[in-house]
């Protein structure tokens, strides 16, 4: 969601009553699209934010902390070299440009960083005293058909100006010399088209403050209409240099963000607005409840997609070895012919198809017809029989392995199904993606060694009881629960023949663990399993000695004995309950 000119405006007001003079410490980019620059300022520390990533381009500063790569990326060890130790001196905005100059003073030279916020085009740039590109976030050469080069060494330049007007300089003769002409587009448009900074939904607020339907011709105004769009103009224009911005976003019915802005806008009345104190929290709200959350949902999706897929295959391949373990089923028959052939080979005559040979094998002694290849020898025919027989034995014994791993294989993925279903951030999703790619079940691809997503610990959670009560998130996070951190004494929980997390209750005393607390652990491994919505759940416990991981099984799956059985409904005034004791 791209920012306009007059939202950079009160960027540019705001980091400037908290940054000048501020000293630089570190530059880290956490992100290709991220930068962030910690300061120090008035004996208070800021983290400068600047992004270029066209869905949520923005410079403010932030309190949300980001995980940095152990090697720095090019642009931020430039960024370091040069500004270090450094101070702000200014923070300017050209006009109402989409754009910020930072002024900064490091080892007795004057460098300028500019931070282009401009959606797709949105960049980061260092430049020295003579204007000189020292480095950009993204480059641009001449080979990028854009209209500049921005690579180290080049003469920098301003992004291609707009054949707009700055509010600052606008006057009513300007205003009606440019709309002089056939000005035949939406009646917003004639402020948008014509005024610099001004965004789509300020120029439609802009023009329904005037009392006009934005989206009417702006032909097909009267003259008072007109004058009534120039007025309202003008008293916006004021706002902006009185710099009393009142940030706002506009959340829908669905619960998503459709604008950001520096005052309040009444032509969306279905809107609720969201008020703000300063950028710094508008920014970072929108940032962890939209940007996060839809990246969250997105890769939900994505994993989701990705087991599904090998759910169906898994549950595809199941019915095709069923249906040919029910044709091996057969290879009994064909050894009893073989059998019955060899024990009556005289009665065999030459070219015959079909022979009539009495059954041994059964009581009442009946005749059975056999049927014989015309072509073959008796010898030959009952060779062919007893072949047939070995044949589906062989091929019987490997579609029964093959059924049981199949078996296996999806009770592993309805398990990682639950997880992603429950997972609660990021980094859950990240564990089970990393978990997929060691299991084969996405392509490992050829990439530089990252610092690997920080691991949410287990859920942590304490009984009436005072026991400590540990759950999964995730398989691999289960086998370290069961397997690592459990110690003798200490009860293992699961719901039975149900997917669900591990849940491990640690005896921390020389006594039993109570009878109330494996209650409790049973309620959080039946709420945290596929039967959530469920009642009487069957959950069964016993001793963490009794529970073995076979050898080749895939994460998460464990086999058990000596267990009891507990029937529980997970109610969730209950489970609030149990949580409000967690971590």
């Amino acid at each position: 969601m791209a920012i306009d000119g007059i939202m950079l405006a009160a960027c540019r007001q705001e980091l400037a009553g908290k940054l000048l003079g501020a000293k630089v410490n570190k530059i880290y980019q956490p992100k290709k699209d991220f930068l962030t620059i910690d300061l120090r300022n008035n004996q208070q520390n800021y983290q400068l934010l600047a992004v270029i990533d066209p869905r949520q381009s923005r410079v403010h500063i932030s309190d949300i902390d980001f995980d940095n790569p152990p090697q720095p990326p090019t642009f931020a060890m430039v960024l370091r070299k040069h500004l270090t130790h450094g101070r702000i001196k200014e923070i300017s905005q050209p006009g109402l440009e989409r754009m910020l100059g930072v002024d900064i003073e490091s080892n007795s030279t004057d460098y300028r960083l500019y931070l282009e916020i401009m959606g797709r085009y949105s960049n980061v740039i260092l430049v020295d005293s003579n204007g000189t590109v020292l480095d950009a976030m993204k480059r641009l050469g001449s080979d990028d058909k854009s209209a500049r080069e921005l690579i180290p060494g080049a003469d920098y330049r301003y992004p291609p100006a707009q054949d707009k007007v700055s509010p600052r300089e606008l006057t009513e003769e300007i205003w009606w010399e440019r709309l002089g002409g056939d000005f035949r587009k939406y009646a917003f448009r004639a402020i948008l088209n014509n005024v610099q900074g001004i965004g789509p939904d300020s120029a439609r607020e802009i023009v329904y403050q005037a009392g006009v339907d934005p989206e009417i011709n702006y032909q097909e105004l009267s003259r008072s209409e007109e004058i009534a769009i120039k007025e309202s103009l003008f008293n916006y224009i004021e706002l902006i240099k009185a710099e009393d911005f009142q940030p706002v976003l506009g959340r829908d019915e669905e619960g998503e963000i459709v604008y950001q802005s520096a005052f309040p806008l009444d032509h969306q009345p279905e809107v609720e607005d969201l008020h703000f104190s300063t950028l710094r929290e508008l920014f970072d709200f929108y940032y962890q409840e939209h940007i996060v959350k839809k990246d969250f949902l997105r890769e939900k999706e994505r994993l989701f997609g990705i087991i599904n897929n090998y759910l169906d295959k898994n549950h595809s391949q199941q019915k095709k070895v069923r249906e040919k373990l029910e044709k091996s089923s057969e290879a009994g028959k064909y050894q009893k012919w073989g059998e019955l052939l060899k024990s009556q080979k005289h009665k065999i005559a030459p070219g015959q198809q079909e022979i009539k040979v009495v059954d041994y094998y059964q009581e009442d002694q009946p005749e059975i017809t056999i049927p014989l290849d015309p072509e073959r020898s008796p010898g030959e025919n009952i060779n062919r029989l007893f072949k047939k027989h070995n044949k589906l034995k062989k091929s019987r014994d490997h579609l029964i392995r093959e059924l049981a791993r199949l078996r296996h294989e999806d009770k592993y993925l309805q398990r990682v199904e639950l997880e992603i279903e429950q997972a609660e951030s990021r980094e859950d999703l990240a564990e089970i993606n990393e978990e997929l790619r060691e299991e084969n079940y996405i392509k490992k691809q050829q990439q530089p060694s990252q610092k690997s997503a920080r691991k949410a610990p287990p859920r942590k959670y304490y009984s009436a009881d005072g026991f400590q009560i540990l759950v999964g998130r995730n398989n691999r996070q289960n086998d370290r629960l069961t397997k690592k951190i459990a110690t003798g004494g200490d009860i293992w929980v699961h719901t039975r023949k149900i997917a669900g997390s591990h849940v491990i209750i640690k005896n921390h005393t020389s006594e039993e663990i109570p009878q109330s607390t494996i209650e409790e652990a049973a309620l959080l491994a039946a709420y945290f399993s596929k039967a959530r919505q469920s009642s009487n759940v069957p959950v069964d416990y016993t001793e963490i000695e009794n529970v073995r991981k076979p050898k080749g099984a895939k994460p998460g799956i464990v086999y058990y004995d000596n267990h009891q059985t507990l029937y529980v409904t997970p109610e969730k005034e209950i489970i609030a309950e149990i949580v409000k004791r967690g971590q």
